[in-house]
């Protein structure tokens, strides 16, 4: 089966019968100017990602320092000051 293309306005036009044919296994390319620009497809032609929690990728463990060293406020001066 091949491709519908439709422009944006047309999309925004008739959005919800465009859904229908692509829920009923259709596919249809966007265009913008002639150039296809995207594509919308079933959901169940797309391979679900695994969720993953980019907060946690984020958090690091808290970084302790030596006992004697100076504290975190003159580290950070003395990096500035390096500069």
């Amino acid at each position: 089966m091949s491709a519908k293309s439709c422009s944006i306005a047309k999309l925004k036009a008739g959005l919800s019968s465009i859904i229908g044919e692509v829920a009923g296994g259709g596919e249809i390319v966007i265009t913008d100017h002639n150039k296809a620009v995207a594509r919308i497809v079933p959901v169940s032609r797309v391979p679900m990602l695994p969720h993953v929690d980019v907060a946690a990728l984020f958090e690091a463990p808290p970084v302790k320092l030596r006992p004697g060293s100076p504290g975190s406020a003159k580290l950070v001066r003395s990096i500035r000051d390096d500069e």
